[in-house]
């Protein structure tokens, strides 16, 4: 594991000394009292376009681990909130976010992943620089003189740290986004997914988004919904850590997981000096990346983790996950077919069981005949969720940055 700074590993040893703590006794946190909210909150349209415009196309998105384009001239291209993006790798070894839309008449200048020199366009044959710069127009005396300054593909806010590759969808955007992840994004860097490797990504659809991601911020389901899957082993109680918009939930038992090494069991370290505490041991439970980003450890075949991507979809009340199940270093086959064989699962946990009741939840509360849901004192990351999605939403621009640089780690 690497090393982090000191406040980021103070924060994981004061976390994981609250969970030694109620794991001995037995205890666990909860919010004072339950909490309501308006159905509508799934199942508006003109909600749903604000958070397109005003929450994914303004705030800092993981788009991909570094270990995706780890190559010059590596590429991948998404479409999220209506934006297309594509990221690659320059002839320098940056990472860059671009607009995927060609300056001249708006066509496309790459599809899906994959290595290239340059980007042209289907349409006329304009070609790109890995950078976005113009590098030449098709047939260029008959097209009339441009300046190839001005041409270039738009550049979005790109930060590359710890392994992970963030992008805000706004090119004009001022935002610091070192400030909006924060110390947890220090401590989320201690996965450094740098030498990883991409071992399967699964794409899942489901309802409204937020639908889809409440189910990874509580655990009270577990037992219930995943009662013939992983559920009658697992608490259904968690213990939520806060640090701005984002946020950890960890069970208070000891985690047993196949494979996984002693060293990585937090509750072996409790009698030793908290300085000998190995990151790796304090990296458990689930980590949510504000606003659709979820991480989860598991040791199939050798160390590896979910991260879970959730997006809006075409209307309110469609979402799409998105499931990549990376490895540290370099798996063998046999050490990958496990992999596989836990991410196929967890791909048949999520697709026929959480986005099922999604789905199901969707045409109910479409039916307008449930007024309010509520949250149970068991399950306050939700609430602080959806608590920052209506403080972004009322933010204006320039309030952002005020906004993830105050009131920071709060258990």
């Amino acid at each position: 594991m690497p090393e982090i700074n000191d406040n980021a590993r103070r924060w994981l040893v004061e976390v994981a000394t609250d969970v030694l703590d109620h794991g001995t006794s037995g205890t666990f946190t909860i919010a004072p009292e339950v909490t309501r909210r308006s159905a509508e909150n799934y199942t508006d349209a003109e909600r749903f376009n604000a958070e397109l415009r005003r929450l994914f196309r303004r705030i800092p998105l993981l788009l991909a681990a570094s270990c995706e384009i780890q190559g010059r001239g590596d590429f991948r291209t998404y479409q999220i909130a209506g934006v297309p993006v594509l990221l690659t790798r320059d002839a320098d070894g940056q990472a860059r976010a671009l607009v995927n839309i060609c300056t001249h008449r708006g066509a496309p200048v790459a599809h899906g992943a994959g290595h290239c020199s340059r980007f042209t366009c289907s349409y006329h044959g304009w070609t790109f620089g890995l950078d976005g710069r113009l590098a030449a127009v098709s047939s260029a005396a008959d097209f009339g003189a441009v300046d190839r300054g001005t041409y270039g593909l738009r550049q979005l806010p790109v930060l590359e740290k710890g392994g992970m590759i963030w992008a805000i969808l706004d090119p004009e955007s001022t935002l610091d986004i070192d400030a909006f992840l924060g110390m947890f994004g220090e401590a989320l860097s201690a996965f450094d997914l740098t030498g990883w490797m991409l071992v399967s990504e699964k794409t899942l659809t489901g309802a409204n988004w937020k639908l889809a991601f409440d189910a990874h911020m509580e655990f009270y389901h577990l037992p219930v919904l995943h009662k013939n899957t992983f559920g009658p082993q697992t608490s259904p109680r968690a213990l939520y850590y806060f640090e701005g918009p984002h946020q950890r939930l960890i069970r208070p038992v000891r985690y047993e997981k196949n494979g996984m090494p002693a060293r990585a069991d937090l509750f072996q370290w409790a009698e030793h000096p908290q300085d000998t505490w190995p990151i790796e041991s304090m990296m458990m439970g689930e980590w949510i990346l504000f606003p659709n980003v979820s991480f989860n450890s598991f040791y199939d075949g050798g160390r590896g983790v979910l991260v879970s991507r959730i997006y809006p979809g075409e209307t309110v009340g469609e979402s799409i996950t998105v499931q990549s199940y990376y490895m540290a270093g370099q798996p063998s086959d046999a050490e990958r077919a496990e992999a596989q064989k836990t991410a196929d699962f967890l791909e048949g946990v999520v697709a026929g069981e959480d986005l099922v009741n999604s789905r199901n939840q969707q045409r109910a509360l479409d039916s307008g005949l449930l007024r309010e849901v509520s949250y149970g004192c068991n399950e306050r990351g939700i609430v602080h969720f959806h608590e920052w999605v209506d403080r972004i939403l009322a933010a204006s621009d320039a309030e952002l940055n005020t906004l993830f640089r105050d009131g920071r780690a709060t258990a």
